[in-house]
């Protein structure tokens, strides 16, 4: 599983948190995502934006994760996440969870000047809060009128332990 991890690296500049996606984007990096949003909101920031340029794939617990930081940027009245340049491999994947048009795309020049650069520790993520990160990730896709919408609902059940519906 290690091996499909990608590399996401991130950094303030002023009120803006930019992350950079190389590689995967995937499940791992849910947790510790939020993580660092939540405390960068909390210290005053007020974009959130991913340069997905070098990124070459999004899982759905991944995109699901965007949802939820959506939820939390709009609950605070701040602007929604900004995707600079998503590769075409990415933009496929937020279309097949109906989800590209949920967040503002943006262009490279869009990019904030480069910050400091920390990497996002994967180590050490408490199963709890993993699980719950997947659930909720799922449920946020679920929501969305999209082709996977019924694969995303079997996933919570399945993640929630419940057994699928009888027909």
């Amino acid at each position: 599983m290690t091996a499909n991890l990608g590399t996401i690296r991130y950094g303030r500049n002023d009120d803006t948190l930019l992350f950079h996606v190389q590689g995967r984007g995937v499940m791992a990096h849910g947790v510790p995502l939020r993580q660092v949003a939540e405390q960068m909101l909390d210290a005053g920031v007020r974009h959130i934006v991913f340069d997905l340029r070098d990124c070459t794939h999004l899982d759905s617990t991944f995109i699901g994760t965007l949802w939820t930081l959506r939820r939390m940027t709009e609950a605070r009245g701040l602007p929604v996440p900004v995707l600079v340049a998503p590769s075409l491999p990415c933009v496929k994947n937020l279309q097949e969870m109906a989800s590209e048009e949920g967040f503002t795309l943006g262009q490279e020049t869009a990019l904030p000047p480069e910050p400091v650069w920390t990497l996002l520790n994967t180590d050490g993520v408490d199963p709890i809060a993993f699980r719950r990160n997947a659930i909720e990730a799922h449920e946020n896709l679920a929501a969305l009128e999209g082709p996977e919408r019924a694969k995303m609902e079997a996933v919570v059940r399945c993640l929630q332990g419940n057994p699928p519906p009888t027909t």
